[in-house]
């Protein structure tokens, strides 16, 4: 089973001592778990290690490259405003008849929207 903790805790330049003494528990027990000799650690030292590093249990867990679901949709979806402010005029209308993307275009966009979701999954803040 596969876990992200190593990569976490190297990323903050903490030694294992250092984070088991901030969670409360030993520095085998990381060890264990980061050697995946121990294959889940206890759901309330689980939810301890992604409270110290500000990331979800699947993210912990090599679910999802999401660091931080909630950071993440926040910053999604002030790209999506960014694009709203795009295609409207000052007074809120729509600006279809200069605005208007071909098929092609939209293919395009949603690819290129599509590489920029896989480069925001890479930062390790989010």
């Amino acid at each position: 089973m596969k876990n992200r903790l190593s990569e976490l805790r190297n990323n903050n330049n903490l030694y294992q001592e250092q984070l088991a003494k901030a969670i409360g528990c030993s520095q085998q027990l990381i060890s264990n778990y980061e050697t995946c000799k121990l294959k889940r650690l206890p759901v309330d030292l689980e939810e301890k290690i992604c409270d110290y590093f500000n990331c979800s249990i699947d993210y912990l867990r090599c679910r999802t490259n999401i660091r931080n679901e909630e950071r993440y949709s926040k910053t999604l979806r002030k790209i999506e405003l960014i694009i709203e402010d795009f295609y409207s005029n000052h007074d809120g209308q729509t600006k279809k008849s200069q605005q208007d993307l071909s098929d092609e275009e939209l293919v395009n966009f949603q690819e290129i929207l599509s590489h920029f979701k896989d480069i925001l999954q890479k930062f390790p803040k989010l």
